[in-house]
């Protein structure tokens, strides 16, 4: 016998053990889930090439170096025609003039380094912007509203995911939670059926009492069996989520719900200035800290840049090109024909076919609509914060109501359990409090996780709200 009661301890212990083993907290799952998704990996990605291109717009302030070498091959007919001598007479200043003698020329000599048949020429050019209407400066500055927009896409997609997270997660550990409350509900519903049973046997109940436990009975199995398969979804889902292996999953740790009753007590008896006072706050932190709100600031702000640029196209355009060339002739070792120029270019957009005018007034309404859906989000979020704290609200108000419906549920069972146990009440009744009972049970478990829930969904508006 103490051989056997070893074993099970032992057996108890080696299973304690391996649950804590697999068990995790929620912001472990956060930062795996951020980790494995997709979609915030992607959005990583994003802050990556938006940073890249930051400095991609910078180097358009900084001069350009290029070296060319150009080397041109001439036929053989054109250069022996190009080399071919001829003579040209020369005059004396008698009357009539006479030939006094005669000079070797070819076309070559009009060029004073000679015609070569292959000509080698290397040049380094340096072309610095002085001045493009502005494009420069606000392309920059576009690139680096660009990149805040990345962060703030990425803040926003893990406020997302986090949610997602959490909302999983705290299911999970309801469903689980209700889960032991239908097995309760069937192992006490089976013990009421053996019970009526052995009343009905030795005559003292009727059979109605006991048809009516085995349906109760079929329906708590029932329940359960809904129950255990809504879990395993969960499961599921949880797995997809955090992109978790079959062989390695690791499930939620169990938490106390006890340790929210005094934050749940003071929401429920906010009075109405105190509701009013917190709700300010709220939209005061909604509106400085939401992600999306900031995002589309920022893209009010490039819509804003983008119809500056479109002004800057009417505008002339300088650069400065510099040119040093190092050889000019038959042989490629940079010796030879070397000289330098600088070149100012300044290019005015006399005529554009209407391009420039025509961009101009999209940028315009590009920029007149984004502050449009700037105001119309805005209002949108605000409004959404302020329903998610009124129902943070009626979550907690609903978690007192039902901690008071379970004491009630309690007594009212454990009299109509005594009553019927002296004849006094109907099985029936005893079958109404029971289910009442369960029920009441379930709807506080419900009550608490949805309560946790609404804090999470108004975190999503203001960022950490406690």
């Amino acid at each position: 016998m103490r051989k056997n009661i070893l074993l099970i301890s032992i057996s108890i212990f080696f299973i304690f053990i391996c649950l804590n083993i697999y068990a995790i907290t929620l912001e472990d799952a956060q930062e795996i889930a951020k980790k494995n998704n997709k979609n915030f990996l992607s959005q990583k990605a994003n802050v990556e090439q938006a940073k890249w291109n930051e400095y991609n717009a910078l180097t358009n302030f900084l001069p350009k170096f290029s070296l060319d070498e150009r080397i041109v091959r001439i036929d053989d007919d054109t250069y022996n025609l190009a080399t071919e001598t001829f003579e040209i007479p020369v005059f004396n200043t008698d009357n009539p003039p006479q030939i006094i003698d005669t000079l070797q020329m070819s076309s070559s000599a009009m060029f004073p380094n000679g015609i070569f048949q292959t000509t080698y020429t290397t040049t380094l050019n340096v072309i610095q912007p002085i001045f493009n209407g502005g494009k420069t400066i606000l392309g920059y500055q576009i690139a680096k509203l660009s990149k805040n927009q990345a962060d703030l896409n990425l803040q926003n997609e893990g406020k997302n995911l986090e949610y997602q997270v959490a909302n999983v997660y705290f299911n999970l550990l309801k469903m689980d939670e209700i889960l032991k409350l239908s097995e309760k509900s069937l192992k006490s519903s089976k013990a009421q059926l053996r019970k009526v049973s052995e009343k009905f046997d030795v005559g003292i109940a009727k059979k109605s009492d006991v048809l009516q436990w085995k349906v109760k009975v079929e329906n708590d199995r029932n329940t359960l069996a809904e129950m255990k398969n809504n879990l395993l979804i969960l499961e599921t889902i949880w797995k997809n989520l955090l992109s978790l292996d079959s062989e390695n999953i690791s499930f939620p740790e169990k938490i106390s719900l006890s340790k929210y009753n005094i934050e749940i007590k003071k929401y429920s008896r906010f009075s109405e200035t105190e509701k009013e006072t917190e709700l300010q706050k709220i939209l005061y932190q909604t509106e400085k800290y939401n992600p999306n709100l900031k995002n589309l600031a920022i893209t009010e702000e490039i819509a804003k840049k983008g119809y500056q640029i479109a002004k800057g196209n009417f505008l002339p355009s300088i650069n400065l090109q510099y040119s040093r060339q190092f050889e000019s002739d038959d042989e490629f070792d940079f010796e030879g024909t070397k000289n330098w120029t600088v070149t100012a270019i300044a290019s005015f957009p006399i005529f554009q076919s209407g391009a420039n005018f025509t961009n101009l007034k999209r940028s315009k309404y590009q920029f007149r609509k984004t502050k449009l859906q700037l105001g119309d989000t805005k209002e949108q979020i605000l409004l959404g914060a302020e329903n998610s704290f009124y129902g943070l609200l009626n979550k907690s108000q609903k978690v007192i109501s039902n901690k008071l419906s379970l004491e009630n549920a309690k007594e009212n069972h454990k009299i109509i359990n005594d009553l019927f146990e002296q004849g006094i009440v109907t099985n029936t009744e005893l079958l109404d409090a029971e289910i009442l009972l369960f029920s009441t049970k379930i709807n506080l478990t419900t009550a608490y996780y949805d309560y946790i829930l609404a804090k999470y969904e108004l975190e999503k508006f203001t960022g950490n709200y406690e």
